[in-house]
């Protein structure tokens, strides 16, 4: 009876995986909308992958099979075993035909990792650009600067970089103007020329990193990012500060290579959900440069575009006056949509501190308050985002 016991013990627990998997997975299931906090986690949750949906319930729906599809997903994904699943998928994808198995995320050369609405939107600077918008843009940007000066604030415009365009040479084969990257039109130039016009305040931030990064040992954009690094972001805003006299005092940091990447310098890499992940690629921290001097009272920013404004605050924390800042952002949801963000941050809080609310009512009571607003658009959606509006919008609102 033992000998027997012991030859079945193999099959028993595999059994017994599969039937606790199961448990696991209906267990998640039931509960998992109504107490989240008591579902049963992997360890290492996918990245970038949308929420689940309600299950629809509607006869028409049942017909259909939405029913059943939504619930046959929601059951999948809430399963112990489907994150390593899809990273080892994802693994033997990347191991085996070095291909990308993320949806919108491409391998370039050098294992350069770049999100595909990026390099479509260079490789696209080929064909004629529509200029008629530039000018109204223009004049919004100036009725902005001039209503927040006559309120006593401060106020610059940004333009920062996008990966592709500043660094083409690792775009991958298969990107249209990867052969003739070199050819592809100068697109800022006019919109440049159009802040000169209306006195707007501005950085560009595109320029400053094609200057800037042949000065330096590590790429100013990390392989496997999609947003320049805390040390070329330090560095535009040491450039705002001193042209500006920003109400932060001195901007001074020391930089030193990472260990490995962190945060936004893998923010693609870990979009590809991997087995192995190599994080080990070149990159930088900041670190202060000489000793912080207390200040009788944090200046306040108001910061408003995209996620590449994350960097420029990150590094706003080395100010000598470092300041509390209203983060307002364009970000991705969980069900993979976009909508506007408000996060609150104390001075020297690097991480994202802490979400607000988004109402109306609270960005006009943040641009009452602020000391200075900065406005920033990456050259890949220049002119073409909300947050110029929104800006505008709400200051009409205050005055």
């Amino acid at each position: 009876m033992r000998i027997k016991l012991i030859q079945k013990l193999p099959i028993l627990m595999c059994m017994g995986l599969v039937i606790s998997l199961f448990i696991i997975s209906i267990w998640n299931y039931m509960i998992g909308d109504m107490w989240p906090k008591l579902r049963i986690r992997s360890a290492s949750p996918l990245a970038g992958i949308a929420k689940v949906k309600p299950i629809p319930w509607s006869w028409s729906d049942f017909i259909a099979g939405e029913t059943q599809k939504v619930a046959s997903i929601n059951f999948s994904q809430r399963s112990p075993v489907f994150p390593i699943s899809v990273r080892a998928k994802n693994q033997f994808i990347f191991s085996l035909f070095h291909q990308s198995a993320a949806s919108g995320v491409v391998i370039g050369q050098h294992d350069q990792l770049y999100e595909q609405f990026y390099i479509n939107e260079f490789c696209g600077r080929q064909i004629n650009q529509n200029l008629s918008h530039i000018s109204q843009w223009g004049d919004s940007l100036q009725q902005i600067q001039n209503a927040l000066e006559k309120m006593g604030k401060k106020f610059v415009y940004v333009i920062t970089p996008s990966k592709a365009a500043q660094y083409p040479e690792d775009l991958p084969q298969s990107a249209a103007c990867a052969k003739n990257f070199k050819l592809i039109p100068d697109k800022l130039t006019p919109y440049v020329h159009a802040l000169s016009d209306h006195h707007v305040h501005n950085f560009n931030g595109a320029n400053f990193i094609h200057e800037k990064r042949q000065d330096y040992s590590i790429p100013l954009f990390p392989r496997g990012g999609t947003h320049w690094n805390v040390l070329a972001a330090g560095m535009a805003l040491q450039e705002i500060n001193q042209s500006l006299a920003l109400p932060f005092g001195s901007i001074n940091f020391n930089w030193r290579p990472a260990l490995q990447a962190e945060g936004t310098d893998r923010d693609l890499l870990d979009l590809l959900n991997l087995l192995w992940p190599d994080a080990t690629y070149p990159t930088a921290v900041i670190t202060h440069e000489i000793p912080q001097q207390s200040c009788s009272l944090s200046p306040k920013l108001l910061a408003m575009g995209g996620s590449f404004l994350h960097e420029i605050l990150v590094a706003a924390t080395q100010a000598q006056c470092p300041p509390q800042i209203d983060y307002w952002f364009y970000m991705r949801t969980e069900n993979l949509g976009v909508e506007l963000g408000h996060y609150w941050r104390k001075p020297r809080e690097a991480g994202n501190g802490e979400r607000q609310s988004a109402e109306d009512a609270i960005l006009d009571a943040n641009i009452q308050n602020a000391d200075v607003v900065i406005l920033e658009e990456n050259e890949s959606n220049i002119a073409t985002m909300k947050q110029v509006d929104q800006l505008k919008a709400a200051l009409d609102r205050i005055q």
